[in-house]
């Protein structure tokens, strides 16, 4: 099935505990989808060793081609104790906006007039730093029209607590046609995609690495680091066994 031509734009913003400049990236990784399906998109923090406390982020997509974005914890936001909040902007022609906050927990209060705090709580909540990974899932809805090549960019600006620029840079990433885990193409997900991930790792004749083969999870939620390696073996076998799910579509 064909794919339809995607761009999606993402604006970041970076608290640090650092007064350093921060040099970090906040990309859109890759994700998998068919026309009519969904697509889950996870946003990928890479630290470069500075001390990343928080992220707001505006995801940029086509309103024709996408639609009811939704924003979940990745794995690395969710282990520094973050909490997510979002919400859709009102579109500009077909440029739609999915805004995204990764900050530590809030909490309602009466007597406060804006309706919540910012609070640590009894964790590491608000100061807490994020390691390099997924920090969020973006889950869209794709047009039953959707055809044609998939392209997806980020453009990254940042801030630290001082209201100071720092060096952000992003990157361009092509979106996957197909099945997450379907690592030989064959349109299933079993243990012929484990022998083809194998194969990948010890580099035998005939077997390319392809996004496909990247569904390496944490505890079940997808965490794609960039490659093939044992990660993807133990992630497909939990997923064979029915003790994980896959990212969207499914097949």
């Amino acid at each position: 099935m064909k794919l339809k031509g995607l761009l999606i734009a993402v604006l970041l913003l970076v608290g640090a505990t650092s007064a350093f400049a921060v040099d970090a990236t906040l990309n859109v990784g890759d994700g998998f989808y068919t026309a009519g399906g969904t697509v889950t998109v996870p946003i990928v923090l890479k630290t470069n060793g500075n001390n990343v406390s928080g992220v707001a982020l505006d995801v940029k997509y086509n309103t024709t081609l996408l639609s009811a974005p939704v924003g979940t914890l990745g794995v690395a936001a969710n282990s520094a104790k973050k909490a997510l909040y979002s919400n859709v902007l009102t579109p500009v022609g077909t440029e739609g906006t999915y805004r995204i906050l990764i900050v530590g927990g809030m909490i309602e209060s009466s007597s406060y007039p804006n309706g919540g705090i910012m609070t640590d709580k009894t964790d590491a909540g608000t100061s807490g730093l994020m390691t390099d990974g997924v920090v969020a899932l973006v889950k869209f809805t794709v047009a039953n029209t959707a055809s044609g090549a998939v392209t997806v960019q980020t453009t990254p600006g940042a801030t630290d607590p001082l209201a100071n620029a720092v060096t952000v840079t992003g990157a361009v990433t092509d979106m996957v046609a197909g099945v997450a885990g379907d690592c030989n193409g064959d349109g299933n997900v079993n243990v012929f995609d484990i022998v083809n991930t194998v194969n990948i790792i010890f580099n035998k004749p005939g077997f390319t690495f392809n996004k496909r083969c990247d569904i390496n999870m944490v505890n079940g939620v997808w965490n794609p680091d960039g490659g093939a390696n044992i990660f993807d073996i133990v992630a497909l076998s939990n997923v064979i066994l029915g003790k994980w799910n896959l990212p969207d579509p499914k097949p």
